[in-house]
């Protein structure tokens, strides 16, 4: 008899029991395995363009069929506010379908060959082909968008799916799962796994895993790669510190909304939340006083109500994590202008500090919550150097009228990516989209990820009979 572990799912702001899942023994991991492996051979490894390409059409019809439902279960099980839920199954119902027109497109090159004598008889082309199992390991706090780019750009690339969703929010991840088998994949080439972090430690190492896509915190992230055998592709996404620049000729109605939601949208709980904010003293009390303002008129607490700005914080222990980066920040002299306490229901006020230096964890160390950090600066470059010092290097953006200012910071700083006066959290499904330093390794964004989850074969055809080519 098989001995089931059970994993409670609670709903972060009410405590709600949700539901129950029984978690997959040793003997059950290990044959999910199997048939992934199999499915691949004999299902995804030969399965035409076109047809997995109608597999994600129809999921896409399938989540926009469940939009509402997807949505309130998003704000239950993850703490996410109901009007960001609801964009963000609107943006996977654009992921899966994006997967799928890109699969249609999946194109080799030709080699020019007559480059150097005694290679003009041949022709030479590459072919995009499928690597196996991929073992996708996602994050709680976009658990329908972050599964859908993880398991819709791995069938798209004609591989089979290890799937381990975050144990805070492996509802919404089953409901996906599900889609897909209801649009015709064999559920074999798609394995639903809810494991704990040391079970999922365990299974690295499994010979069959030739690609592991993971989203989440650095440590973990860095210990997959050391774990991983030879030849295993990794994708990994983590967090950082990012920062934006508001300039002195900024224009403040554009800026502080923006800078508003990349800070405190899902309680900062997002990889490129905004976390430092490096102001033009020329404009800094200006700025800081519009902050606090809309700050304050910011809603915090039960993420099922459409009012709801900022839901609760994932855990108790992200709670207690919050008042201690806090109590860092205030014994080194920072200030805290609004917030910067606990609330009811595991939520936490969305926080604004000031007077903030590198020798605080909330300047040098991702928070992963609702706490931004003002900071007041003279000349461009001390700026740059600042965040060019950091270990982490995700996104970051500026604000700005001066296109040459703009440009000058984009091109001399060490981030993935510059948004130019709009947020650092400001995404679209289709660009690329990662980090690198410890912010991660690797590249996401559709087309990027499918390309990376398959091999370009050489073919080389010799024409014997001397005619050239």
């Amino acid at each position: 008899m098989n001995n089931h572990q059970l994993l409670e799912v609670r709903n972060p702001f009410s405590g709600e029991l949700l539901d129950t899942i029984k978690k997959p023994t040793p003997l059950e991991v290990q044959d999910a395995f199997e048939k992934a492996e199999k499915a691949y051979q004999n299902y995804m490894k030969k399965m035409p363009a076109w047809e997995r390409a109608e597999i994600l059409f129809k999921v896409a019809e399938l989540i926009a069929s469940d939009s509402e439902e997807l949505s309130f279960l998003i704000a239950k099980e993850g703490g996410k506010p109901l009007k960001d839920a609801r964009v963000e199954v609107a943006r996977a119902v654009n992921t899966v379908k994006m997967s799928g027109m890109e699969t249609l497109h999946l194109n080799g090159e030709q080699i020019t060959m007559d480059r150097a004598k005694g290679s003009e008889n041949h022709i030479s082309f590459t072919l995009k082909q499928s690597i196996g199992v991929v073992l996708a390991i996602s994050a709680f706090n976009h658990p329908v968008n972050l599964i859908c780019h993880q398991v819709s750009t791995a069938i798209a690339s004609g591989n089979s799916v290890i799937l381990k969703p975050a144990e805070k929010t492996p509802l919404s991840a089953k409901k996906i799962t599900d889609f897909f088998y209801q649009a015709g994949l064999n559920p074999d080439a798609l394995q639903y796994l809810v494991l704990s972090g040391k079970e999922t430690e365990e299974i690295l190492t499994n010979p069959v895993i030739k690609y592991v896509s993971f989203v989440g915190n650095a440590d973990i992230g860095w210990l997959i790669r050391r774990k991983v055998l030879p030849g295993v592709k990794v994708m990994l996404e983590h967090g950082g510190t990012a920062a934006t620049v508001v300039a002195n000729d900024a224009n403040l109605s554009i800026a502080v909304p923006s800078i508003i939601r990349g800070a405190y949208y899902h309680s900062g709980q997002v990889c490129v939340s905004t976390q430092l904010a490096y102001v033009d003293e020329k404009i800094y009390d200006a700025f800081a006083n519009q902050m606090k303002e809309s700050v304050n008129n910011l809603k915090t607490g039960d993420a099922t109500l459409p009012d709801t700005d900022c839901g609760p914080l994932i855990t108790k222990a992200v709670v207690e994590k919050m008042e201690f980066l806090i109590g860092d920040a205030k014994i080194k002299g920072a200030k805290v202008l609004i917030g910067g306490n606990p609330l009811a229901n595991q939520c936490f006020a969305p926080t604004l500090l000031e007077n903030v230096n590198s020798e605080m964890l909330v300047f040098k160390d991702e928070v992963f919550g609702p706490i931004l950090s003002i900071i007041k600066y003279k000349e461009i470059d001390e700026v740059i150097n600042a965040i060019n010092e950091s270990k982490f290097a995700f996104q970051t953006s500026i604000y700005t009228e001066n296109i040459d200012l703009a440009f000058y910071y984009a091109k001399n700083i060490e981030q993935k990516a510059c948004i130019i006066n709009d947020s650092t959290a400001f995404r679209v499904d289709w660009m690329p989209f990662g980090g690198y330093k410890e912010s991660g390794f690797g590249t996401g964004g559709i087309k990027y990820a499918i390309n990376d989850m398959m091999e370009d074969k050489l073919i080389v055809l010799k024409n014997n009979y001397g005619i050239y080519l």
